[in-house]
């Protein structure tokens, strides 16, 4: 045993030895050569008198010799004891090749020998392999020569760390497969290393001990949210009310660039729940209600924060939008159906089509389980049906809310554990897998430990997949810090563009807007006025940081307009109030600005109670605290209000609608949002946000969303008719878009394009959503009335025309028929294309008043449709594999799509008629396959089946 090596490895603050010490020589699997094959394995046949020999005539052509080895490994040095040629010779014409691929072989090492000419000791930098070639060049040797015995040796990397304990570290060597590298580092972790590898704090500490890297993390719904100093773009709501993709990843790309400079690489975002429900305090870090709009503009912020070679973490999932009475995590009970069609869009959509390194799971339920035990979600559609090969983070507290805390599935948090570890839960960022009776149960036994194994090898293989090993660019926050890039001028230019292009227009009665700059007197008032709330997630906010609406008009009017500032009210406190000076300010003014609405910002800002973000749910809709009787003392003025609702939802503003001018909602608008908000207020902006979720007239009327299915009776209340105040995509502009020419056609390969032209009808450049929506008329089963299926925001000029065209696949239109088996049934379909949803008569026959009653605002068409669509799966027996060192056999099970759309299923297996196992999940399209692994023993003398919906085959 010899040292070969020696060098000096940092990770991190730790350093440790690591050297390279030869072994034994390595056993030879195969041997082949390119001449005098029949005897190339007498050169390690260990016996000196029988020889491996190149005569002359072959030597000018150039030959070889390749040997296999039975261990794959680090090979640094060849024994070869030679007949016929020196060193000197050797050196010369010999060229050493060590490739794991034999098809590759990559370069030469470099190399040195040793030793004398009959025993030469050929010595390299260690270089990973199964596979070592000689290539002898051509030309060089002139005589022949013999090789007698070759030996090879393999390096063992050893680790030794500051207590000079030496441990296996042969996962360190990049070189490695992922898989090898993993099994490789989990057969040196004890049980505690495994839970504390999965030990949430402020991210993933890592183990150092065992050179396991941190992983730091941060919340980015709306900028990075951990210290102080940091650019805060305008909340998710907000960007969902933009409809722009593009501007949606820019603003993800600089979030991304403000992460990379704190030394961080994980966001715990973005958040794709479908908000069904404006009392929901989380609606504000949502995209809005639509599982299209949540897609779209979700991917778009994970395409642009990846861009930066970062970690994503969509949350949470899944079903965690649609809560009941919007109350937080108090599940509905949602249908599988109900899930697929909407809840699980936006996650679909996103793990199928970006690299998402991890996940966080919802406190919500699937199918009456607790989603941080069902196994059904996590691991049979998540990873089994869209492939999903990352980590799963437990939101916080998830894990020990499955005990009599909240859900009663587990006695204690060992039994939780437990639980939430066969789900595949891998991070826990809460109070059980850093319990210390649970890292005991761990090493007890009383853990599962296949299931702790699997989980660990979720985050090892992200962590190798991303050369977290090899460059790491974790490191701790200095949360006193405001780190380079951050707040940047171009990052408030763009946090100031974002915020603009959210702002939606609701009313602008007698065209009150835009406000003239020189107007002798405004009222500027409210809680908000002067109090701008970014959001929840925000960081500790820097002096001067957030600029108000106050702020922004201040600097957008001439020194001639006299600016009048009143509280009126705070956000939530029922008695203290300064309305009469409200009023009186109101009543000495031209014109009244009021900003109202909700109580989000910064958990660093204290003694404050919110009325939007996590946990902050709002039973009535109506305005919190006085603000109501504030906006109505005002508005009694008889001065024109222009109402700004800073909000983190939809409110019930019907009052509002009849009583003021002209509203405006700029959500929670980040950091510039004063600026924006007064770019619009005076026409330095045309307002072109769309609402992402639908305003009610009452909070009674919810959950009230515009893709609903149709009533067995009626549709209103007694007291109440059925339509929302504001439908979903609504929004109003300084100018006027007509739309015209709509074209719908059918493909031959079953798509549907679908044209149509914008033209800008007024006397102003604006900024146009164009949104396509769906109705499938009849069906096998109910449908919604209609539905978004995409949209794309166009700026025009006074005057001009653009045709937008959009592209519809069969899945697009697809549905799940009543036997939940997803189709695209022929058959009548109403296309429409218009600046927001399409209205409709909520009576009978409701589908066919689907449209838009102003010809104007938006085009409708029909086609029938003549292609079907649909899956037909095959099954069949692929092999049987047997195991020689284990009592088990594998049996491979084909399951191939035949048919002619993508779909979902799964595979049991059942022994001697009885169910064994987990069902195997699968989503296949046309013409894909999947092989799916059964384990039985081998001793098994059962009948043994398998089964699919509508297939079974027999072992």
């Amino acid at each position: 045993m010899r040292n070969q090596k020696k060098w000096m490895l940092a990770i991190g603050l730790l350093a440790c030895s690591v050297a390279m010490t030869a072994q034994q020589q390595s056993d030879i699997l195969s041997v082949s050569a390119s001449a005098n094959a029949e005897n190339a394995a007498l050169a390690f046949d260990k016996n000196v008198k029988t020889m491996w020999t190149l005569p002359p005539q072959s030597l000018q052509a150039g030959q070889w010799l390749m040997f296999t080895i039975q261990q794959p490994g680090d090979v640094c040095e060849l024994n070869l004891q030679m007949q016929g040629i020196n060193r000197n010779e050797l050196k010369d014409a010999l060229d050493i090749f060590v490739t794991y691929d034999p098809m590759n072989l990559g370069n030469p090492v470099d190399y040195r020998i040793e030793g004398n000419d009959k025993q030469m000791n050929i010595k390299f930098n260690p270089k990973y392999g199964a596979h070592v070639k000689l290539d002898f060049k051509p030309g060089k040797l002139a005589k022949p020569f013999s090789l007698k015995e070759i030996s090879v040796l393999v390096a063992e990397k050893v680790l030794t760390d500051s207590k000079g304990e030496v441990a296996d570290r042969r996962y360190m060597d990049a070189a490695l497969p992922v898989e090898e590298r993993v099994e490789s580092l989990l057969a040196v972790m004890t049980p505690a290393d495994k839970m504390e590898l999965i030990r949430e704090g402020w991210g993933i500490p890592g183990i150092p001990h065992l050179y396991i890297p941190p992983i730091t993390k941060v919340e980015a719904i709306h900028g990075f949210s951990y210290g102080s100093g940091a650019t805060i773009f305008p909340q998710a709501i907000s960007m969902g009310a933009t409809w722009n993709k593009k501007l949606t990843e820019e603003v993800a790309t600089m979030i991304g660039d403000e992460t990379k400079a704190a030394n961080t690489k994980q966001a715990w975002s973005p958040v794709l729940d479908v908000a069904q429900d404006a009392r929901w305090g989380r609606c504000e870090e949502t995209f809005g209600e639509d599982p299209v709009l949540v897609s779209q503009l979700g991917g778009a912020w994970i395409k642009g924060y990846q861009s930066r070679g970062l970690f994503t973490t969509p949350k949470h999932f899944g079903g965690h939008g649609a809560p009941l009475g919007g109350r937080d995590s108090h599940d509905i009970g949602l249908s599988e159906r109900e899930m697929r069609e909407v809840h699980l869009v936006p996650f679909r959509h996103v793990i199928r089509n970006y690299d998402c390194q991890s996940l966080m799971m919802a406190y919500s339920d699937y199918m009456g389980i607790p989603v941080s035990k069902s196994k059904e979600l996590l691991q049979q559609i998540l990873r089994q049906e869209w492939g999903f090969n990352g980590f799963i983070v437990s939101d916080c507290g998830a894990i020990g809310n499955l005990t009599a805390r909240k859900h009663y599935t587990a006695k204690d948090k060992i039994e939780a554990a437990n639980q939430a570890l066969a789900a595949g839960i891998a991070t826990n960022c809460g109070d059980t897998y850093n319990d210390k009776e649970v890292i005991q149960a761990a090493k007890d036994g009383r853990i599962n430990m296949e299931d702790l194994d699997n989980v660990c090898r979720t985050m090892l293989a992200t962590m190798f997949r991303n050369e977290l090993f090899e460059k790491n660019p974790s490191k701790p926050l200095d949360w006193n810090k405001i780190y380079p890039g951050w707040n940047s001028d171009s990052h408030k230019a763009m946090a100031r563009r974002a915020a603009r292009e959210s702002i939606v227009m609701l009313e602008n009665k007698d065209k009150l807007l835009p406000l003239s700059k020189t107007l002798r007197t405004i009222a500027v008032l409210g809680p908000g006025a002067d109090d701008l709330q970014p959001g929840d997630y925000t960081p500790k906010l820097q002096p001067g940081q957030l600029k108000s609406v106050l702020t922004g008009i201040k600097a957008a009017v001439g020194k001639q307009t006299k600016v009048l500032y009143e509280q009126g009210c705070d956000f939530t406190s029922p008695d203290a109030t300064n309305i009469p000076q409200a009023v009186k300010a109101a009543s000495q003014s031209d014109v009244v600005i009021m900003v109202l609405g909700d109580c989000s910002t910064s958990e660093a800002t204290n003694d404050i109670r919110k009325t939007s973000g996590e946990n902050n749910d709002w039973a009535t809709l109506i305005l919190p605290g006085k603000q109501q009787e504030l906006l109505e003392a005002v508005c009694a003025t008889g001065k024109p209000v222009v109402l700004i609702l800073q909000a983190g939802r939809p409110y019930d503003i019907l009052k509002a609608s009849e009583m003021c001018k002209a509203i405006l909602v700029n959500w929670l608008p980040g950091q510039e949002g004063g600026p924006a908000t007064a770019d619009v207020l005076f026409g330095d902006y045309n307002p072109a946000g769309r609402l992402p979720m639908t305003f009610p007239r009452h909070v009674g009327q919810l959950p009230l969303y515009y893709n609903f299915k149709t009533s067995g009776r009626r549709y209103e209340y007694v007291d109440m008719e059925y339509y929302p105040l504001y439908r979903f995509g609504f929004g109003l502009s300084y100018t006027s878009f007509e739309y015209s020419n709509l074209k719908i056609q059918e493909k031959p390969n079953g798509n549907v394009t679908v044209e149509a032209t914008v033209k800008n009808t007024g006397s102003i450049a604006g900024d146009e959503v164009a949104q396509l929506y769906v109705t499938d008329m009849y069906a096998t089963v109910k449908t919604r009335v209609m539905e978004l299926k995409d949209f794309t925001r166009i700026h025009l000029q006074p005057g001009e025309s653009n045709t937008v065209s959009f592209e519809l696949t069969p899945y697009d239109i697809s549905l799940l028929n009543d036997r939940m088996d997803r189709v695209v049934e022929k058959g009548e379909f109403k296309f429409m294309v218009g600046g927001m949803s399409p209205d409709y008569k909520a009576n009978d026959q409701i589908k066919h008043s689907v449209g838009y009653s102003d010809s104007k605002k938006g085009v409708s068409g029909m086609l029938d449709y003549t292609h079907q669509f649909a899956a037909n799966f095959a099954l069949a027996i692929s092999k049987v594999e047997e195991n020689l060192v284990t009592n088990q056999k594998t049996v491979w099970v084909s399951v191939r799509n035949n048919g002619t759309l993508m779909d979902v299923g799964k595979v049991e297996m059942f022994v001697d008629g009885k169910k064994t196992g987990d069902a195997i999940h699968y989503e296949l399209g046309a013409g894909e396959e999947k092989l799916i692994p059964f384990k039985l023993t081998k001793e098994n003398k059962q009948p043994v089946a398998f089964t699919t919906k509508y297939k079974m085959v027999s072992l």
